[in-house]
């Protein structure tokens, strides 16, 4: 009769990498979902006002370092007196009507100081109040 040897064991164990992971998975899934699930659940009613007060409008325009600007995703170049007035016509109607409005300026810190100007002279030109030239704090 032929025995086993004792080295020739039969090893007994699960492999739980695969179900770590998925349970890695679920969790995100839950931690994700639970506060859309949490804030769709609570149902208010808002009070309402006899005033209608609109919120200060902010609108920003972004230049680049090569002279283009964007103002709500669409771009116009600096370059161009008509896209110039195409930006005046559409910030005037922006700021049309609106008493506390305020034009935010994101320029690259390499753009030719003269768009900036330009875009700063197109909101004194149709009345913007404020004009803030923003910055990155260190």
């Amino acid at each position: 009769m032929k025995r086993k040897s004792r080295s020739q064991r039969l090893i007994a164990e699960i492999n739980i990498t695969p179900l770590t992971d998925v349970i890695m998975v679920l969790l995100l899934i839950v931690m994700v979902a639970t506060p859309f699930i949490f804030q769709s659940s609570i149902k208010i009613t808002l009070p309402q006002s006899k005033s209608m007060q609109q919120p200060p409008l902010e609108v920003t325009v972004t230049i680049n370092a090569l002279g283009d600007a964007l103002l709500e995703n669409k771009p116009y170049s600096m370059r161009s007196s008509a896209d110039l007035d195409l930006m005046k016509f559409k910030l005037q109607a922006m700021f049309k009507g609106k008493t506390d409005t305020t034009l935010l300026i994101r320029g690259d810190r390499t753009v030719q100081y003269d768009y900036v100007m330009r875009v700063v002279d197109l909101a004194a030109q149709i009345g913007v109040e404020h004009v803030v030239l923003l910055t990155e704090y260190k």
